[in-house]
């Protein structure tokens, strides 16, 4: 392909790229007038804020580098169903589950808790959160309160014996509070399910 056939092709996709942004509403840049300086190759905008090296054919472009952090691949993205470790009474816990990423999420912290909690609906399996939570030692004394964000709920508790209470706080919460006894040791991990009909 020759240089004026590669500077009708250019200009013909400059052309038909703002037709597409008057096409879709969108507000194309002000034009700007560019002078290019042979003697550094570098194009030079009436714009000072556009200056923009041209490099020779076959050279290839320099990783991009950025300094905004929200855009960095080293943080995670920031996702409304991810999961924070939270702690109650110096009792830690995790919920969530909503959506995959949020059971995988869930999934990668679970070795980190002993007591696992998962809530749905009796026939149909349907997960429900919005879960009320409550444990008490062997003594009736609460150790943690808290409401599920999700189906999954986990917990880091002593050694111990204890008792789960899981009351739905949806239309189907009225009086249908659910009690479960489980014994932890230091090893273990406990897996509970609670159901209701829906």
């Amino acid at each position: 392909m020759t240089t004026t056939q590669r500077s009708t092709v250019i200009t013909m996709g400059l052309l038909m790229g703002g037709g597409m942004l008057a096409a879709v509403g969108a507000q194309p840049m002000p034009a700007a007038s560019a002078q290019l300086s042979p003697s550094d190759a570098t194009m030079q905008f009436a714009d000072a804020s556009q200056n923009w090296a041209i490099r020779p054919a076959g050279e290839a472009d320099p990783p991009m580098q950025s300094t905004d952090a929200a855009v960095s691949p080293s943080l995670p993205s920031s996702d409304s169903n991810s999961s924070e470790i939270q702690t109650d009474g110096g009792i830690r816990y995790v919920s969530g589950g909503v959506g995959v990423s949020g059971r995988s999420d869930l999934d990668a912290l679970a070795s980190q808790f002993n007591l696992h909690l998962m809530f749905a609906t009796q026939g149909s399996g349907e997960y429900l959160s919005a879960v009320q939570v409550t444990i008490l030692d062997a003594n009736n004394a609460p150790v943690l309160s808290a409401e599920s964000n999700g189906p999954w709920f986990y917990a880091q508790l002593p050694p111990g014996d204890y008792r789960v209470e899981a009351t739905p706080t949806g239309p189907t919460g009225e009086d249908q509070t659910q009690r479960k006894a489980v014994h932890l040791n230091g090893s273990n991990q406990s897996n509970m399910d609670f159901y209701w009909k829906k």
